[in-house]
């Protein structure tokens, strides 16, 4: 890939606004935050807002506390949507003069397309890797910090390694990333091994409700988010539980469901012979990746339960 027409965009403006998708994980968060650093070295003005907040787990990332979740009421040269598959899924409507230019950097497969520039790489294990690939083929030298993000980033992308998407070439670069300063044994402390009593609480009853179907082939579990709150837990405590509910044996689907009254959500995961990223773009607003993606079906829980059931057995066959 040539670099060339992302690094005219930052030469010849000042002003950007960066934004990821809602619910932010740590790619999303860890890619803003290697740009951030990129941008604001040569001396940029840029703000990076998301419509909801950090989760605690990433607070040590260097510059976390600059991502806001108030949009600023003002003009940018630059616009840049990182690591979202469209300007739905910000959560928030960007369809106004946000700015002059639109850049789009993503791995999402279902990325629309709607940039003035469009860096999207499908191949790639995370957006981090690509702002890995822009610094290493620009040779941009970055700080230990930085290092530390686009490792915390692929690392929470490839599910800690376990995914699919984690091959040799991936490994190579978290052994580079390593060497240019990233504490591996820190980061996945920080990240999987830092919860709060009431968070593992919460996690202890959210297993509760582990259920199984189609011949255990599927499993599930499920929360009231409400009881986040009630529970004095954070919403980061709980994620990753859809990556649990795929350790049995013989499931090929596993999913976390977050519900309310009236809306149903679903994070789903597969070992690979279930495509969920396909079963999840049947639902509007839905996507993602071959072994991991996401949607949200607007019924009741039970109601929706049964309809994603359905969609499912379709792929297993």
């Amino acid at each position: 890939m040539t670099w060339s027409k992302l690094q005219n965009i930052i030469e010849n403006n000042q002003s950007f606004l960066l934004s990821s998708h809602i619910n932010p994980d740590g790619d999303s968060i860890c890619s803003q935050l290697a740009l951030y650093w990129y941008l604001t070295s040569l001396k940029k003005d840029v703000v990076i807002y998301n419509q909801d907040p950090v989760p605690d787990k990433f607070h040590f990332l260097h510059d976390s506390d600059k991502i806001i979740n108030k949009l600023p009421q003002r003009a940018f040269e630059v616009f840049v949507i990182i690591d979202a598959s469209n300007s739905e899924r910000l959560g928030w409507d960007a369809s106004g003069k946000t700015a002059s230019l639109v850049v789009v950097i993503d791995h999402h497969r279902d990325n629309s397309y709607e940039g003035d520039l469009n860096i999207v790489e499908i191949n790639a294990s995370a957006t981090s890797e690509i702002l890995y690939k822009f610094f290493k083929e620009c040779s941009i030298n970055y700080p230990p910090y930085v290092a530390e993000a686009l490792y915390a980033g692929i690392l929470t992308d490839t599910g800690g390694f376990q995914f699919s998407n984690t091959n040799n070439y991936v490994l190579r670069i978290c052994a580079e990333l390593s060497e240019k300063g990233a504490n591996c044994s820190e980061i996945y402390r920080e990240i999987y091994s830092s919860y709060s009593p009431a968070g593992l609480q919460l996690r202890a009853r959210i297993w509760s409700t582990l259920q199984f179907y189609r011949d255990n082939r599927i499993s599930s579990m499920e929360m009231q988010e409400s009881l986040v709150d009630k529970s004095g837990a954070n919403r980061g405590e709980v994620e990753g539980m859809s990556d649990l509910a795929l350790t049995a044996a013989d499931v090929e689907v596993g999913m976390f469901i977050k519900y309310n009254d009236s809306s149903t959500h679903f994070s789903l995961r597969s070992k690979g012979a279930v495509d969920v990223g396909k079963v999840a773009q049947v639902i509007p607003g839905g996507g993602g990746h071959t072994c991991a993606a996401g949607c949200t079906i607007d019924l009741p829980v039970e109601e929706a339960k049964k309809k994603m059931l359905e969609l499912i057995e379709k792929e297993l066959g």
